[in-house]
């Protein structure tokens, strides 16, 4: 990679039953990413559905799709129609049990590609009976799987995060050790419980640490599909690999927000970032004992 590349966060807002107006949102977005000279356009975690985790499962269990389904489709119908890859959140459906929270990389020639799947899955809110593990299944714990990874576009490696997976330092690791020039964060859902500015915090101190760009693709806005207001709490916020703060948006803006990737930058961190150059336990998942 010898060029600044420029890439894209498309912020999505909330949703229903009916996954058409999300696409068509997102349609628009990925469109003014590619028209600004986005190679790369990062949509948020199950960008085209309502956040339900806190729901009976079986209610919602039609919100799954399999990977030659109606959302996929349509992301790999605007990524070839304007030439960008789209990176997205999906409900993907298995043969059999339980959905995995993926994210799909939609390449601007068509090709279909597993980026992620969500491997920490959070707990179930505050007087609430369910949370995602009882919606979906973990993604598989080792590193190099499809789980934590990264993924070449053109010149450009990207690693995804799906959400509260942004959480866990393994995961950023993880990603680095991969070769990710870029991590992307698909976010959405609630996070009440959270001090202010931590999701920012998170973002950066990874950024740094691991010396990467970041950049979070958050949904915004307030669902009440399920008969009870859910807020989704995360923002669209872009940090470089020094854990710099370069962009971002309000709650509730739409418009795309631009990153610019330069190789230069992130070779200059990890030559000069001390804590970046210094990891050295190993990359490897293991059960904490105090969590048996």
């Amino acid at each position: 990679m010898n060029r600044v590349l420029t890439v894209a966060a498309v912020p999505i807002g909330p949703a229903g039953r009916d996954p058409a107006p999300q696409w068509r949102e997102a349609e628009a977005g990925i469109a003014a990413a590619a028209r600004a000279g986005a190679m790369l356009a990062v949509l948020p975690e199950l960008f085209a559905h309502p956040y339900v985790a806190g729901e009976a499962p079986e209610a919602w269990a039609d919100l799954a799709e399999a990977e030659g389904g109606p959302t996929v489709s349509r992301m790999r119908d605007v990524a070839t129609t304007h030439g960008i890859a789209v990176l997205f959140g999906l409900a993907l459906r298995h043969d059999e049990g339980l959905p995995c929270n993926a994210a799909l990389l939609a390449h601007a020639d068509g090709r279909i590609e597993r980026a992620a799947v969500k491997v920490h899955l959070p707990p179930a809110g505050t007087d609430e009976r369910f949370g995602e593990a009882d919606h979906f299944a973990p993604g598989p714990p080792e590193i190099g799987s499809v789980a934590i990874g990264s993924v070449a576009i053109g010149a450009l490696r990207v690693a995804t995060l799906v959400c509260y997976d942004r959480r866990f330092p393994e995961c950023w690791r993880a990603a680095a050790a991969s070769g990710a020039d870029l991590v992307a964060v698909l976010v959405g859902g609630p996070a009440p419980g959270d001090p202010e500015g931590l999701f920012a915090a998170e973002l950066q101190a990874s950024a740094r640490a691991n010396a990467v760009y970041a950049l979070a693709a958050a949904r915004y806005g307030t669902e009440t599909v399920s008969g009870r207001p859910v807020n989704h709490d995360g923002e669209t916020l872009a940090f470089g690999p020094d854990g710099d703060f370069i962009a971002g948006l309000p709650q509730g803006d739409a418009r795309p927000l631009l990153l610019s990737i330069d190789p230069e930058r992130i070779a200059r961190a990890r030559q000069t970032n001390a804590t970046a150059r210094r990891l050295r336990l190993p990359l490897q998942s293991k059960e904490a004992s105090w969590l048996n």
